[in-house]
């Protein structure tokens, strides 16, 4: 077994043997993995970069050239010098990586999209199928599965149901009543209006504006003291009597 560890770099000035040496023992063995370790010599560092940097240029021109492969490289020293290479030009290469990028980005939000409407569609069929069996059950259907509490609570929902409904068309027709009243008083003055007019065509009243007024409001006073039907007769009150008599 050989012993781990990193081996001691002698002191004194480097040498290019000794800075080969201090490169060789930044990767060290440990249990038979190789475990890559930064350089604490600067100088050794900076050497060391730029064989890499050339080398991994080289790398890149023999795969563009052998692969007709489009290979940008873009590399920052410790420094923040900056060192690319491309097999074509720098500038395409980024426009082609963040057009790639925008693609990739617009397919993973439309894929993102459609799952949460398949998730919503779902949702929404089995919130309709639950509104559909309690319809059913409200009609008095699919009652077999219902136990004796469930059947209790349906009933009360029945129950209140009819009584929402009983008051609603209470009110309705309330409603129509006042409506019907409105429109008897309205046909009474309309009445009363055709009567007047008709007697002092004959002659057989004076011209007086509060004649009318005054059978219009004791007319009124007779639909709200009584509920009953009224019959609207236009014509002389003489002749009136004389047909019912007949």
């Amino acid at each position: 077994m050989g012993q781990e560890g990193v081996v001691p770099v002698p002191s004194g000035r480097n040498t290019s043997k000794e800075r080969e040496r201090e490169e060789t023992t930044s990767i060290v063995m440990v249990k038979g993995k190789r475990v890559i370790q930064r350089i604490e010599n600067a100088a050794s560092r900076q050497v060391t970069f730029s064989k890499r940097r050339n080398g991994l240029v080289k790398k890149a021109l023999e795969l563009s050239v052998l692969c007709d492969a489009e290979v940008a490289l873009i590399i920052f020293s410790s420094q923040g010098k900056l060192h690319e290479f491309s097999s074509s030009s720098m500038l395409e290469t980024i426009k082609h990586y963040r057009a790639h990028s925008r693609e990739d980005t617009g397919n993973t939000s439309t894929e993102h999209v459609i799952e949460e409407l398949k998730h919503e569609e779902a949702c929404m069929s089995k919130k309709m199928e639950l509104l559909e069996a309690s319809k059913q059950k409200l009609l008095g259907k699919n009652l077999e599965s219902c136990s004796l509490e469930e059947l209790h609570k349906l009933e009360d929902k029945i129950e209140q149901g009819l009584r929402n409904i009983k008051v609603r068309k209470c009110h309705l027709l309330q409603e129509q009543i006042a409506q019907l009243k409105e429109k008897e008083c309205s046909l009474v003055k309309e009445n009363a209006l055709l009567s007047d007019e008709c007697l002092q065509s004959m002659g057989l009243l004076p011209h007086s504006p509060f004649t009318a007024s005054k059978k219009v409001l004791s007319h009124s006073r007779l639909v709200q003291d009584t509920d009953v039907e009224t019959q609207l007769c236009i014509g002389c009150p003489g002749r009136g009597r004389t047909r019912d008599n007949m």
